[in-house]
């Protein structure tokens, strides 16, 4: 008993590492600055932070939400990210087999950052969207636990990618406008190369369902005032990423469980 607790816990100060790192990959990606080499600093006054300064939740707490350099409050967002990873590693790791939860460690940091970009931003990078679709092609093509066997990934990418771009084509011809833009489109062929194309329609319904009444929400809330339009804005990317990790948890169990 005592071990599995410790070893969660372990898993959890991992996830809240990936974490911390899947904030500065997505905050520095909008801001089009180096997240792979540049080491990290205070993103107000630019000064190195400290080894404590820079752990996960710990760092957070110990100066009471502020930088340690300047004295500048701190998004709650650095909090809240880590502690979800935190979270989201922890159920991933009770869900899933061992080799399979290795094998999506990367797909979850990359459906993290990809939510983060497009919540504050309307973009999903490409290095995330495309770069993922590639490393799902090479996991799949050295057969890694728990990804589709090659051909599946290749058909699941393609039908990821022409479903979404379809339906926004019909959307177009009809009201004049695009209704996504083409980082879902990408994002969907990678989530069809890591997840198999059986997984695109009930990821793509939930998200839309999901959305729908999230945008709704928004419009009913914002009645009478100027911001209305604005609020049924809403980024998919948010929708589709948390969608497709419930499939990835559940749905194999719910599966096998109907058979």
């Amino acid at each position: 008993m005592a071990d599995s607790f410790y070893l969660v816990s372990l898993v959890a100060l991992i996830g809240a590492c990936l974490g911390s790192f899947a904030n500065v990959a997505a905050l520095r990606t909008l801001r089009g600055e180096d997240w792979v080499r540049q080491p990290s600093a205070c993103f107000y006054c630019g000064k190195r932070l400290s080894f404590f300064s820079n752990l996960p939740i710990f760092g957070y707490l110990r100066h009471g939400g502020r930088s340690n350099c300047c004295g500048q409050k701190l998004p709650r967002r650095y909090l809240f990210v880590e502690l979800a990873m935190a979270a989201l590693l922890v159920l991933a790791f009770t869900q899933l087999n061992l080799p399979v939860f290795f094998s999506f460690v990367p797909f979850m940091i990359l459906m993290v950052v990809i939510f983060l970009t497009d919540m504050d931003a309307f973009i999903i990078p490409d290095w995330a969207s495309l770069g993922g679709l590639a490393l799902g092609l090479g996991l799949a093509l050295f057969q890694a636990p728990g990804l589709p066997i090659m051909t599946d990934a290749v058909l699941g990418g393609i039908c990821g990618f022409a479903l979404i771009y379809f339906i926004n084509a019909a959307y177009k011809l009809l009201r004049g406008r695009d209704g996504m833009g083409f980082g879902d489109v990408k994002l969907m062929a990678m989530l069809g190369v890591w997840l198999g194309p059986l997984a695109l329609m009930p990821i793509l319904f939930a998200a839309s369902i999901s959305g729908a009444s999230l945008g709704i929400l928004a419009i009913l809330a914002a009645q009478g005032q100027n911001a209305g339009k604005q609020a049924a804005q809403l980024p998919f990317g948010c929708f589709l990423t948390p969608m497709a990790l419930i499939w990835l948890f559940f749905a194999p169990q719910l599966l096998s469980a109907a058979q």
